[in-house]
């Protein structure tokens, strides 16, 4: 939510070396090297993770995992004055959802529930139809890659500080569409741009219900999270927690106990851990998302307005270059993020608890060196090799 698509890089991954990655037999002088290779780079990354705990960032949560590669560590604290924070621990994915929510759009596509191309009249209710500015013409794919034009009520600063003064509404998903509509004007006609909107993405989920013929949650649920065996996430508000999940500050606030419903639904709202993101990112890219690798082919594939605009955004996903091959991921606005470089088998997930602006420099040195360093290039800064 709020804007939060990687500016740079991405990361994520599964807790296990695929089996094909494996060899059968490795001389012994090569598996000490390999093993001091691999001991360096966990050096680093721990050091990476150490370094970028500092006001105003509590905590973070690093896990990377590929061929030869695998590293879960956390740094920091579970929430000020308390516990060390641990990397089983759970925390907001706020806007990492939209992947999710994308896959799941794509998943009833493929079983035939869900037509991609179709106008959103023929899943929505035509009287709010008639209400969104172009509404006739907006089709679904347009939700999903953000190229509908739709207003998006995060950018209304009214909208952000009404949620900051009021943390215990529950909201609604129509009362964020209903904020959108009276507070701006479509950025462009359906098709003529590209502009983030989280409006899209609560339509979307809205679409998804319709066509799915069950709540938004279990969806998630049957479709992607007990396939890939994501065991610690859930939609939260909608099911009940799973574990410990870490405290996600605003500057100085602790927005923990806030009622999460601004941005459960579509947009954000699902509760995951680093483990858990890993194996979605490497489920979606290893064939245990989609029946079909085209459908894989049609989410990855950026639209020429994203291009255009500097941000090339397929369907809930972003392209990214990580040293130099391509890699594909999103960030959230509490801190999260995943990456996956399908060149390296590698992914990369974690998340920092922290949202204010000024920790954003942080969060993107932070996960750009530490996509490096999984890559086997050097850091920059102080953890680089002396």
């Amino acid at each position: 939510m709020l804007g939060a698509v990687l500016a740079g890089v991405v990361l994520g991954g599964g807790l296990a070396v695929p089996a094909h990655a494996r060899t059968a037999h490795v001389p012994a002088a090569a598996a000490r090297s390999a093993t001091d290779a691999t001991d360096a780079t966990d050096e680093q990354l721990r050091c990476l993770l150490d370094d970028v705990v500092k006001p105003p960032v509590p905590g973070a949560i690093l896990t990377v995992t590929g061929p030869g590669r695998a590293f879960d560590g956390a740094a920091g604290v579970y929430e000020l004055g308390g516990r060390a924070l641990r990397s089983s621990d759970a925390f907001r994915t706020a806007s990492v959802t939209k992947t999710m929510t994308a896959a799941v759009a794509l998943r009833l596509a493929e079983r035939g529930d869900l037509r991609l191309d179709a106008p959103i009249s023929a899943y929505l209710d035509r009287k709010l139809v008639a209400r969104i500015p172009y509404g006739s013409r907006i089709t679904v794919r347009q939700l999903l890659d953000h190229t509908a034009g739709l207003y998006d009520y995060v950018g209304d600063e009214k909208w952000f500080q009404y949620v900051l003064d009021h943390p215990d509404k529950t909201w609604k998903p129509l009362e964020l569409v209903d904020w959108a509509l009276r507070s701006g004007k479509p950025y462009f006609a359906p098709a003529k741009g590209y502009h983030y909107s989280d409006t899209g993405y609560v339509l979307a989920g809205m679409v998804i219900e319709r066509a799915g013929r069950e709540p938004l949650h279990r969806l998630y649920r049957s479709l992607l999270l007990e396939p890939l065996k994501m065991d610690r996430t859930y939609l939260e508000w909608w099911e009940p927690h799973r574990g410990p999940r870490a405290h996600n500050y605003l500057g100085e606030r602790d927005t923990y106990d806030h009622n999460p419903t601004f941005d459960t639904f579509g947009g954000g709202g699902l509760v995951s851990t680093g483990a858990d993101l890993n194996r979605f990112m490497r489920g979606l890219f290893e064939g245990k998302v989609f029946k079909n690798p085209a459908t894989l082919r049609t989410m990855l594939r950026s639209t020429p307005q994203s291009v255009k605009a500097g941000s090339p955004y397929g369907l809930g996903i972003a392209r990214l270059t990580a040293t130099g091959d391509a890699a594909y991921g999103h960030s959230g606005f509490f801190g999260a993020f995943q990456i996956y470089v399908p060149k390296q088998r590698l992914a990369m997930t974690g998340t920092l608890t922290q949202a204010e602006t000024v920790s954003k420099k942080q969060s993107s040195e932070f996960i750009e060196n530490a996509l490096r360093v999984s890559l086997g290039k050097a850091p920059t800064g102080p953890c680089a090799r002396p």
